[in-house]
């Protein structure tokens, strides 16, 4: 496929860093020295120049092109982008990427402005935080609205006895929901039914609506959040306390920009909006910071969202929740004794693939880029047609988390019978692509 990118910055590098392993990609960026980031770091075509000029798009466009994503950090350039791009080829796909929420509530103007899809990774990103605020134990989660289900990654406590070290087949489990995956420190563990929790495990599971809440309520809760302190009044900040407001939480929002402040100001209704630093230990401290259920740090610098969440977590903080921008940040994050984090770029990553893998209803990479959880049809010629689950010799670091037979998603049982027609979902390490490439008769893509 022929991709081209407009625009440099975060969102544009880590498209083009993750297209680039399986399309042909050109990158258009009009700032010098992002431009020669791009050349220096990445196997891509660039292009300094402005990705929203007419004479630039018809000298790069052509009937080759399969989709163009405009990602400035400018809505309005990339809305104009795609226009541009249509008209010289009405074929292409175009996906634009919005910051603004006009534009985001406002998509039935897309198809007028000839804009395929739009994007917003800051609502995503903002939707994907308060899923895990909104549960004690978690520290990520993955919705997948079509088939009803969650993936969602707990952190066992040991909160709750009766938990760890005792084998999964005797623990309590939801009906509706499947352990799939364990990581303890460095081990990664795909559990068979003998396996334990251990505390300090993270556990990522599967589980339709309410068994994802009760799985959480089985490793041990203290309360439901209610009182939500949010550091940073960006556009990402701005969507979190919009969507809380609505599940009527109580929530604080503090931001050191005035006049951001007066325009938040305007647009919340209900969040109490301080003017002040979230990175300063004593405004956390006389904002009585402590006493929160969870402290969400959004600003837009990952220093500050560090500074912030590790205050957070000396004044006592139950759970603290920080975002970080950039890939290479991932691990100091996660070696900050931070609760949870949500890069944003793994948030892009994972909408562009909707836009790019069109054989699939899902695709995610999940942990480090280094999981994916994909569905796979059992076409004809299928080795697993006709076994049952457990006969099925999966390769090792994967898992069969969830069928859908004549339209109805179950979570598979050891009897559980594959037939032709079957749409299965799995977890796997990339390690066991081949395998299950071999098993299934098709081909797989991985990630970056």
């Amino acid at each position: 496929m022929h991709v081209i990118v407009v625009g440099a910055g975060n969102v544009g590098y880590t498209i083009a860093r993750m297209l680039s392993k399986q399309h042909s990609v050109l990158v258009i960026e009009d700032d010098l020295k992002r431009y020669d980031y791009v050349v220096n770091h990445l196997n891509v075509g660039a292009l300094n120049g402005n990705g929203a000029s007419p004479k630039v798009l018809k000298g790069v466009i052509n009937e080759d092109t399969n989709l163009l994503l405009a990602v400035t950090e400018r809505d309005e350039t990339n809305i104009f982008c795609c226009m541009m791009a249509k008209q010289i080829n009405p074929k292409l796909v175009t996906v634009a990427r919005v910051r603004n929420p006009d534009y985001i509530e406002g998509t039935m103007y897309s198809k007028f402005l000839n804009v395929d899809h739009i994007i917003s990774p800051e609502y995503l990103t903002a939707v994907k935080l308060m899923r895990i605020a909104m549960f004690e134990n978690a520290v990520g989660c993955e919705s997948i609205p079509s088939l009803g289900v969650e993936l969602a990654m707990f952190r066992v406590s040991g909160k709750r006895e009766g938990v760890t070290m005792i084998p999964l087949r005797e623990l309590p489990l939801p009906e509706e929901c499947k352990v799939l995956v364990i990581h303890r420190g460095k081990q990664v563990i795909v559990p068979t039914p003998n396996d334990v929790l251990m505390k300090g495990d993270k556990v990522t599971i599967i589980g339709k609506g309410e068994a994802v809440s009760e799985f959480n309520r089985m490793l041990g809760t203290v309360r439901d959040p209610r009182d939500i302190v949010i550091v940073g009044g960006g556009i990402v900040g701005e969507h979190l306390a919009t969507l809380m407001e609505k599940e009527g939480l109580s929530v604080k929002l503090i931001e050191n920009d005035e006049d951001r402040c007066r325009v938040l100001a305007k647009k919340l209704s209900r969040t109490v909006i301080i003017n002040d630093n979230g990175s300063d230990p004593s405004v956390l401290r006389n904002e009585n910071v402590a006493m929160a259920d969870v402290l969400i740090c959004a600003t837009e610098t990952e220093e500050d969202n560090l500074l912030a969440s590790l205050i957070g977590k000396h004044l006592g903080v139950s759970k603290v929740i920080a975002t970080y921008s950039k890939r290479e940040y991932e691990e100091i994050f996660g070696m900050s004794g931070i609760d949870a984090s949500v890069g944003y770029y793994h948030v892009v990553a994972n909408e562009i693939i909707k836009e790019t893998v069109h054989n699939y209803e899902v695709m995610l990479l999940l942990e480090k880029f280094s999981e994916e959880f994909f569905d796979l049809r059992v076409n004809a010629g299928s080795r697993v047609i006709g076994k049952k689950l457990g006969e099925i010799d999966m390769p090792k670091m994967s898992s069969m988390a969830l069928v859908v037979k004549d339209g109805k998603a179950i979570i598979p049982s050891s009897e559980t019978v594959i037939e032709e027609g079957d749409k299965v979902f799995i977890y796997a390490q990339q390690t066991a692509i081949a395998k299950l490439e071999w098993m299934f008769k098709t081909n797989i893509p991985t990630g970056p």
